[in-house]
């Protein structure tokens, strides 16, 4: 899929209930903000996490991929799965990922191939998102997908950018800028795994 580089933030109720009327509902507008498109349908991520290893230091000793998961997405009550495999880096508190996804026709099965392999699940998540596609008057030639998220009751907005071409520092201060047009403080990003969160490692 591709270079992918996100930042994601905490919100208190009032930005995410604010944020939610501007990028989803877009009854309010930000200024040098475009939202070129959106969609009020909640949809509901479930995510599973496999593992042959208890703990990361074995997985990276080993070079297991960061992310080998099975995602399976509800939206308007039709459910898919997908099988990814993701390798995720880190560089001044933004990941930069790289991404290989397929869709998954019956996720079972693929349950049944973790547990004859030796796979155990080791973590899993709920997120719950309303998403939106931006453009900022700054950077014009990039596309920034927003996702206001409830992940196991913690509300935040994830937004990336996933384009091979340009600089990735020039990304990541763009990502910064847009945070900051959005009335938020990209110092109070969180650079922590969703499982580093919710487990409190």
């Amino acid at each position: 899929m591709g270079r992918e580089i996100e930042v994601k933030i905490p919100l208190s109720k009032d930005d995410f209930d604010r944020l939610f009327d501007s990028l989803i509902l877009c009854k309010n507008s930000i200024d040098g903000v475009t939202v070129t498109s959106t969609s009020a349908d909640l949809i509901t991520k479930q995510d599973e996490y496999y593992s042959k290893y208890s703990t990361r230091e074995e997985r990276r000793a080993a070079g297991e991929p960061q992310v080998i998961r099975i995602r399976t997405e509800e939206i308007s009550g039709k459910s898919k799965s997908y099988f990814t495999l993701k390798f995720k880096k880190k560089e001044n508190g933004i990941e930069l990922n790289k991404e290989d996804e397929t869709f998954v026709e019956n996720p079972e099965v693929l349950r049944e191939f973790f547990s004859e392999a030796g796979y155990q699940l080791f973590f899993d998540k709920v997120k719950k998102n309303y998403s939106a596609n931006c453009e900022s008057e700054l950077f014009p030639e990039i596309n920034f997908h927003a996702e206001l998220e409830n992940v196991n009751d913690l509300l935040y907005l994830e937004v990336e950018v996933v384009q091979e071409e340009g600089e990735a520092d020039v990304i990541k201060q763009s990502l910064f800028d847009f945070l900051i047009q959005l009335g938020l403080n990209p110092e109070n990003r969180d650079i922590r795994s969703w499982m580093e969160i919710l487990l409190g490692n």
